[in-house]
């Protein structure tokens, strides 16, 4: 009879405050929202001495004969880092999938992560803390596979929940604001998610970090008022203000575009458009932007013909549920 290891991780949306959570930049601040689309893991004892990694999304798999002479290759290299840190020995096959299009801009990477960490550990009956997972998903990307990595997402999904995390790179102080259930309804009824495109995030962190480095005026202010932004946001949600959220949103936003040209293209100018003429109090492109995903913040009363204008437009809405619990563990028995 084998067991088999189930874990799941949320992504994050409205990520405000988002590019301060850098090696580059001191003392960032960022806010951002877990929710119900995850990144799910299975791992299946295979009774071989073999590793194998399966992304069900993109058919795709790589085998791992010795973990202790794991090579990167580009194929699926954040599996294999986290396969490697866990020290897994036994034979096993690792099953992923994502609820979320590749290239979202919703934290993906880091929730993936996240997820597979929590389940070797439980493979391996090594017992972390929410915050040691996180520790180590970010560690993997940015020492293990030398990515540019800030340190938002992996928290986000450890812990889920509505977030406020002050950081001292690559140290971060959470704080999860607790509202009302009143106001998650609100929320999660008048929150849009829109898929726009895929888009690789690579050229655009170097361009930015380029632009700090050169001290441009504009850049180092943009980042000043995100920064701002995600201090100012922990106070409109608790309140009864939908229009303050909508109006920091739109400021994250303009600040955000101002970093660097690469941040806006005709397909996000498009979205944004249709957003604001039918009824959006707020918008932001999640993550770093550039494409992926918007989070939209409809007015009252406008949530629906906002919603038809942009499926009609061609644009994919995704669910929102707000998440609560971080990552989680379970395992089932299968017979033989």
């Amino acid at each position: 009879m084998n067991n088999i290891i189930f874990s799941r991780a949320p992504v994050r949306i409205c990520d405000i405050g988002g590019w301060t959570d850098t090696w580059f930049y001191p003392k960032g601040a960022v806010f951002n929202i877990s929710i119900d689309l995850f990144s799910h893991i299975r791992i299946v004892p295979n009774n071989t001495n073999k590793i194998v990694i399966i992304s069900e999304n993109l058919n795709i798999q790589t085998q791992i004969q010795d973990p202790s002479k794991i090579k990167y290759n580009g194929k699926l290299d954040l599996l294999k880092a986290a396969v490697k840190k866990i020290g897994v020995e036994k034979g096993i096959n690792i099953y992923i999938r994502a609820d979320v299009p590749p290239g979202c801009g919703t934290g993906t990477s880091a929730s993936v992560a996240v997820a597979l960490i929590a389940a070797l550990a439980q493979f391996s009956h090594e017992n972390l803390t929410q915050g040691e997972i996180a520790k180590i998903a970010h560690e993997l990307e940015i020492d293990e596979l030398k990515l540019e990595s800030g340190v938002q997402d992996q928290y986000a999904a450890a812990f889920g929940g509505i977030n406020f995390m002050e950081i001292d790179y690559p140290s971060v102080n959470i704080s999860q604001i607790e509202i009302a259930d009143d106001k998650i309804c609100e929320l999660e009824n008048q929150l849009i998610l829109v898929h726009l495109s895929s888009r690789s995030s690579n050229e655009m962190h170097k361009a930015v970090i380029q632009n700090y480095q050169n001290n441009e005026e504009s850049t180092i202010n943009s980042l000043e008022i995100m920064k701002n932004c995600a201090y100012e946001m922990v106070t409109a949600i608790k309140s009864k203000d939908l229009g303050l959220m909508g109006k920091i949103m739109n400021e994250n936003w303009e600040a955000q575009k101002n970093l660097h040209p690469l941040m806006i293209n005709p397909l996000i100018k498009k979205a944004e458009q249709i957003a604001h003429t039918y009824g959006a109090i707020g918008f932001k492109m999640n993550g770093a932007g550039g494409g992926g995903s918007a989070t939209i913040l409809a007015e009252i009363g406008s949530d629906y013909k906002l919603k038809k204008k942009i499926i009609e437009s061609g644009f994919q809405i995704l669910p929102i549920k707000l998440n609560f619990k971080g990552v989680q563990v379970w395992s089932a028995e299968l017979n033989d």
